[in-house]
């Protein structure tokens, strides 16, 4: 369950990413809010830039995005499974 829940955010996330890389000029409106919404990592593309000044500053903010969304799909699957455990303990 926690692997497909990672795995799920680091597709959010990869989407994301290749929409922003193709089409940048459409996160200048609400598709910004929409990304931040499924991907709130995405939140470092703005520090990262459109222009980086590396191929390493990309890299680094892409990787950095990327693994934080998975592991925020992840915890937030697990704290569900948490609170449906202690519910399902509470009702037996």
């Amino acid at each position: 369950m926690l692997f497909l829940s990672f795995a799920l955010g680091v597709l959010v996330a990869l989407v994301v990413f290749f929409w922003w890389r193709s089409y940048p000029a459409d996160f200048q409106n609400w598709f910004a809010v929409a990304a931040l919404v499924i991907c709130p990592p995405f939140i470092l593309s703005y520090a990262i830039g459109a222009t980086p000044d590396s191929a390493f500053a990309i890299v680094l903010g892409v990787a950095t995005i990327i693994f934080a969304n998975g592991c925020l799909y992840a915890g937030v699957a697990a704290g569900m499974y948490a609170i449906f455990t202690v519910v399902r303990k509470k009702k037996a």
